[in-house]
């Protein structure tokens, strides 16, 4: 549920980071949920012939970059900040989307805009400021954790002037939110593992109520332990919700794998 006044939706892909377990874990810009850091900054609108990519200064971010809101009781709100490092002040709009993972990693977004009060739900930040902006979820209750990610999307700019062609940028920041009850759990699983040319193929699976990410676990074959970086590199994907399974493969190792988490 969204409250004010309504802005132009802008509908580009963008930056999700994932984070392990609420704490802030080493970049895998192997992998895709990481990269999608390179991802966020896209270029709308091409004037003729004018194709021009804006540096990477001249974003924006909004933090925390992971955020874990419990249902029922006095954690289901979150303040995040958006912060403008630019000379010129950033119009925004936020919008929030519920994340469905698939077992080969592809990601699935669906808008989840009722299931919270984003406030507010657009802003212009002022050049060199910062914009605070509260999530509170106002969905049904829960018997496991759902996963969202909040878009802090900017409203383009015609950078050549009102009313001439040219280029337009645009750039979309995201914050991992997941919705949990405060006493779920995660449960990692093998489901199943089998050798493949270049090492293993494992299937993980979460038999918990809470999410987890991959980076949060360590696979041992034999005597070989492949965990945090490393395996989030192979997964790609590397957030497992409840009732959901990843299947990717392990490289350079052998033999049937057991999981833990990362001590």
């Amino acid at each position: 549920m969204v409250v004010g006044w309504d802005l132009r939706s802008l509908k580009l892909s963008g930056m999700g980071i994932d984070h392990n377990r609420g704490r802030r874990i080493r970049p895998a810009f192997g992998s895709r949920d990481h990269a999608a850091i390179l991802r966020g900054l896209l270029i709308v609108g091409i004037g003729a012939l004018l194709w021009r990519v804006p540096s990477v200064s001249h974003a924006f971010d909004i933090r925390p970059t992971v955020n874990v809101l419990e249902v029922p009781g006095s954690a289901s709100a979150k303040t995040l900040t958006v912060r403008n490092p630019r000379n010129r002040d950033l119009p925004i709009t936020f919008e929030i989307f519920e994340r469905d993972i698939a077992e080969d990693g592809q990601e699935r977004r669906t808008p989840a805009d009722d299931q919270f009060v984003i406030f507010p739900p657009q802003a212009v930040v002022n050049a060199g400021a910062s914009q605070a902006v509260r999530v509170q979820w106002v969905g049904d209750e829960l018997k496991q954790s759902r996963s969202f990610t909040l878009y802090a999307a900017e409203v383009p700019v015609d950078l050549q002037g009102a009313g001439s062609s040219g280029v337009k940028t645009a750039f979309r920041m995201g914050a991992s939110v997941h919705v949990t009850p405060p006493s779920a759990q995660a449960k990692p699983v093998i489901v199943a593992s089998s050798s493949v040319a270049n090492g293993v193929r494992v299937t993980l699976g979460n038999e918990g109520d809470r999410f987890y990410y991959v980076d949060a676990l360590q696979l041992t074959f034999g005597t070989e332990t492949i965990g945090g970086l490393e395996l989030a590199n192979a997964a790609g994907r590397t957030l497992v919700p409840p009732g959901k399974v990843r299947s990717f493969i392990v490289p350079n190792v052998s033999g049937t794998p057991s999981v833990s988490f990362t001590q």
